[in-house]
Formats: C-alpha cells, sequence, structure tokens
C-alpha cells in the first residue's frame, strides 16, 4: 500500500539520492540459499523490528539476483560486516555472481543460509512477512539463531567504506 500526502510536492530522485547519501549506515551481507546455490548481495538496509518475537528487516530490489531465490527458499542470513571484512564487502557488491563466496570463510548455523565466519553480529533468519514497496521487498526475518564476535564496524557513507575513525 502506498499512502501518498496530498498537495505536498514529491522530492525529486536527485535530490533523493543526494540526502541518503549522508545517511551512514552499517554494512552487510546477506545471504541466502536455494537448490542448493548460494547467493549474497551486500546492503546497508538491515534493521532491528522487534524484540519480542525477534525480528529484523532488509530492504531488497525486486530486481536483483538475489531477490527470486531469497523469496522460494524463505530463509536468509544477514552478515554484520566489521573493519576485518571489507574485502567481503566489495566482492558482494561488485564481484561476478559465481565468485562472490571465494571473499572470507563461510559456514552455516540453523536454515542452511551461508554465514560469514568472524563477522561481528550474524542473524539467521526465516521469512516473517515481506511488503512489496514499488521497487523493493521489505522482507521481515523472524531470527532463529545468532553470532556475535569482537570487531569494529563497518560503515557505508557517500558511496565510500568508512571506519568509526574516519568519520
Amino acid at each position: 500500500m502506498t499512502v501518498m500526502p496530498r498537495g505536498l510536492p514529491a522530492v525529486e530522485d536527485i535530490q533523493f539520492r543526494a540526502a541518503m547519501r549522508q545517511l551512514a549506515s552499517g554494512v552487510a551481507v546477506v545471504t541466502t540459499v536455494d537448490d542448493g546455490r548460494r547467493y549474497g548481495i551486500t546492503v546497508t538496509s538491515a534493521a532491528s523490528v522487534s524484540e519480542d518475537p525477534p525480528l529484523m528487516s532488509i530492504g531488497v530490489n525486486k530486481q536483483s539476483w538475489i531477490c527470486e531465490a531469497l523469496m522460494r527458499s524463505r530463509v536468509f542470513c544477514v552478515s554484520v560486516l566489521g573493519v576485518p571484512q571489507l574485502d567481503v564487502a566489495s566482492s558482494f557488491s561488485t564481484a561476478p555472481r559465481e565468485r562472490r563466496f571465494d571473499a572470507g570463510d563461510w559456514t552455516t548455523i540453523v536454515t542452511g543460509a551461508p554465514v560469514l565466519v568472524g563477522a561481528p553480529a550474524v542473524f539467521d533468519c526465516e521469512i516473517h512477512a515481506t511488503v512489496e514497496v514499488k521497487t523493493h521487498f521489505l522482507v521481515i526475518g523472524h531470527i532463529l539463531a545468532t553470532r556475535t564476535a569482537e570487531s569494529s564496524p563497518l560503515i557505508y557513507r557517500d558511496r565510500k567504506y568508512l571506519t568509526v575513525g574516519e568519520m
């Protein structure tokens, strides 16, 4: 459902993108497995939704190569990236699909979705709900398992990966 206020002008696309580039975000890799094949993308749109039950959300472009597999498998893992995983962030945003998992060490927990070993936090989820919002799906996952490790967070702002100290 889309609700637009009446009588207010819409923000131009270029203005929207320029403003959103100033929003510093944590970086994560969202992964899934479908019919034995691993899929993954770099995202900056992972967020907590609820503690009870434990839910989190991710935004997935409907045209992204992971979307169809994610909707079929109904499971995903969010691996939050730390500074040591900069190569993973780069790989999952630019490398060919078949080479993305060459960066990092991978395992699984509950759902079978790939989990990055040594990530500061991982959230292994099954899909609880999806909401279609124009070009994207807002995917809400029920968190089935988590893991944590010590690491400084990797941040993304204005098309650059940064550390907290650089901000």
